[in-house]
Formats: structure tokens, C-alpha cells, sequence
């Protein structure tokens, strides 16, 4: 479900058909809905990271992951095509934001149209460990530049990223996720 106010619900045709009326906000739900904007006027990237997360059988955290939320100037979600490259740094003090030692970097990841999910309309970008192993309750810094294919380029980060979070823990794309 994605929220929106009720002039802008009503902007879209397809989505005057969709709409549950709520203390004057519309809650529309979006199935590859036409009214999402594709063009690449890209004025804002919304970004929520994760804490590291594991995805195969074994014990030790496999990487990083985040979702990307590209938007154009009225607030909507856009489906913008573009490269990534990212970096992840260590954070030597939790509560200081200095970056430490260069840990790893990823460079020119495509991320397309078919990237982003059809709930919320996130690209869910996976950064793989080459050999790297966190150490228990280590913390990091990552920063993402997403580089639109006209040039425009948007850089963000987050600090206090567990890089090896408590057993049991599963992927939760959740603002500065750390135990």
C-alpha cells in the first residue's frame, strides 16, 4: 500500500477507482499501476538500510542490503534506471560518525525497471561480502551513489550499520537497524 494525499489520488484516472477514503488521505494500492511515474525526473532517493543479513544456510552474515526509492518532485515513487556503487567503511565508535578503514567497495551495479518491488516500489539492492568477515558487533558506514543515465548522480549514507547482527536475525529494511 502506498500512501498519498487525496488531490494527488485523484490526479491519476486509474487511481480514482482505487481509492479508500481515510481522514482526507487516500490509501491506494498500486499493482504496476500506470499513474507511477517511469520518466527519469528524479529529484529525491529515498534510502533505508539494513543491518548486514545473511542469505544462505550458514551462520556468518553475507552482506548488506538497502532499498532504493527514487521519487520526482510531487513525492511519486519512480522507477528509475541507473548504476550504483557503493562503499562500506568501519565505524571504529559507534557513537562517532568518522569513517575507519576502507572494507569494501562495489562499482557499476545496473539496477533497472525489474529491480523494484510491486508493494512498495523499492529497488532491494543485495551487497555481497567478497572475503570479508565482520567481526561480533561490529559497526559500519555505508554510502551509496546512485548515478541516473544522464549524468545526475544522488549520494547518501547511514552509520551504525551492524555488520554481524545477533543469530536469528532476519532481513529488515528498517531506518538505522543496529543492536
Amino acid at each position: 500500500m502506498v500512501l498519498y494525499t487525496w488531490d494527488r489520488a485523484l490526479e491519476c484516472e486509474e487511481m480514482k477507482h482505487n481509492i479508500l477514503p481515510l481522514n482526507y488521505l487516500a490509501i491506494i494500492t498500486i499493482m504496476g499501476s500506470s499513474c507511477v511515474s517511469t520518466a527519469p525526473d528524479v529529484t529525491a532517493i529515498g534510502f533505508i538500510v539494513s543491518a548486514s543479513v545473511n542469505w544462505d544456510d550458514d551462520p556468518e552474515p553475507d552482506g548488506v542490503a538497502f532499498a532504493l526509492r527514487p521519487q520526482d518532485a510531487d513525492g511519486f515513487m519512480v522507477k528509475a534506471e541507473g548504476n550504483l556503487s557503493a562503499r562500506l567503511w568501519s565505524q571504529p565508535d559507534r557513537f562517532v560518525e568518522n569513517k575507519g578503514e576502507l572494507i569494501q567497495e562495489w562499482n557499476d551495479i545496473r539496477v533497472t525497471r525489474r529491480d523494484y518491488d510491486k508493494r512498495d516500489l523499492a529497488a532491494r539492492i543485495r551487497l555481497e561480502y567478497a572475503d570479508y568477515k565482520p567481526a561480533p558487533s561490529e559497526c559500519g558506514i555505508l554510502e551509496v551513489t546512485f548515478t541516473l543515465p544522464g549524468g545526475k548522480s544522488f549520494t547518501f549514507s547511514e552509520s551504525k550499520i551492524s555488520l554481524n547482527p545477533p543469530q536469528g536475525w532476519s532481513e529488515q529494511l528498517v531506518p538505522g537497524c543496529y543492536p
